[in-house]
């Protein structure tokens, strides 16, 4: 897909290559990370407002020097984390546990609920389509049965956010990933394949299908992670080096964040159009999928950003429903439950950061 984004990203990489050339590159990236904060963004519609926090001149104000760079997934942008390259990210919960397993970040913010976005789609030829929904007890927007999703091929990213929608779609009809087979691509290629003929199924999220989305007459959505009754969250992470070295650009990071919820809180046309120009930097939106993006995915305010972090009971909304996905990945043998134990021990949530980004905001 040749679109701005790229050619932004062209651009930036020939700009590295010279100034290499002319100043050497050798030790420039220890002082870089003092001056710069290196923030990767995922190319998704839940990213919107970290974005525009950095586009809008907020992180400016701020006296942040912020050098953002685009990921499709969160498996691509753990990988950019374990070789020292980012700060902090956005990123899906999935990939965010499996992040603190391998590389010790920890979740400082919840940027949006990502249930809904999570959609799977069959062309409307598939006998899952035919089927209809309503076949399975308490799941009514659910197409087909067991029988219909058994022995398909599903276009899918494995390890994120897609990955967990499409494992609790397959349970809630008594699969497991075994009974299908796994096309394992990221999103926007996944998409354009599965336009052109690959799989029978496609999971992702926006606006990966938008093309889906946008044509009913072809593609239906059999499924979304709402559907099954799981909750899934799209979310700030940052390293172990950042939080303890660099924690004022850490809250800085954050109170723009919040800045942005504030402002478009009340605004949902400007929330909207914001969803727009984001998505169209790096692909096509049309201004029916911004809404409906910015519909499913809306503003989380200060308030409740601060609420998912306190405890109750002992355990915190972001504990309760981290610790379940988690539970889920061990059941689908996608991390170990000895892994599994020791999440809260090393700090997979961090709330602190964002309480200290609240204050004065409220």
């Amino acid at each position: 897909m040749v679109n701005k984004l790229k050619r932004k990203i062209g651009i930036m990489s020939m700009l590295l290559m010279i100034t290499c050339m002319v100043t050497g590159c050798g030790n420039s990236s220890s002082s870089n990370k003092e001056d710069t904060v290196r923030m990767a963004t995922m190319t998704t519609g839940f990213t919107a407002l970290m974005h525009t926090a950095n586009t809008d001149g907020v992180y400016d104000d701020l006296g942040l020097k912020v050098d953002e760079q685009y990921f499709d997934n969160g498996p691509t942008t753990n990988e950019a984390i374990a070789a020292g390259d980012i700060d902090v990210a956005t990123i899906g919960a999935m990939p965010a546990i499996t992040g603190n397993i391998a590389n010790g970040t920890r979740v400082v913010a919840i940027l949006a609920d990502d249930e809904e976005s999570v959609q799977i789609y069959a062309r409307n030829d598939s006998d899952i389509v035919k089927a209809g929904k309503g076949n399975i007890k308490n799941h009514p927007n659910i197409y087909g049965t067991a029988k219909e999703w058994k022995g398909k091929k599903v276009v899918c990213a494995k390890g994120t956010s897609s990955h967990y929608g499409l494992l609790a779609t397959l349970e809630t009809l008594g699969l497991t990933e075994k009974d299908i087979e796994l096309i394992n691509m990221e999103g926007a290629s996944g998409a354009s394949a599965f336009e052109a003929g690959t799989g029978d199924i496609f999971v992702g999220f926006d606006p990966q299908w938008a093309k889906f989305y946008e044509n009913p007459d072809k593609y239906t959505c059999v499924s979304t992670c709402a559907d099954t009754g799981k909750k899934l969250y799209d979310v700030v992470i940052a390293t172990d080096d950042f939080c303890e070295n660099h924690s004022d650009q850490l809250v800085n990071i954050l109170k723009g964040v919040l800045q942005e919820e504030k402002k478009y809180e009340n605004d949902q046309n400007g929330y909207n159009q914001a969803m727009y120009d984001w998505q169209n930097e790096y692909g096509e939106c049309s201004e029916k999928l911004a809404a409906y993006s910015a519909k499913i995915k809306p503003v989380i305010s200060i308030d409740e950003q601060l609420n998912r972090f306190k405890s109750e009971n002992g355990q915190s909304d972001m504990e309760k429903t981290l610790t379940e996905i988690a539970d889920f990945m061990v059941k689908n043998n996608i991390i170990e439950q000895k892994d599994a134990d020791k999440l809260m021990e090393n700090k997979l949530i961090d709330g602190s950061f964002m309480e200290k980004a609240a204050e004065g905001l409220e």
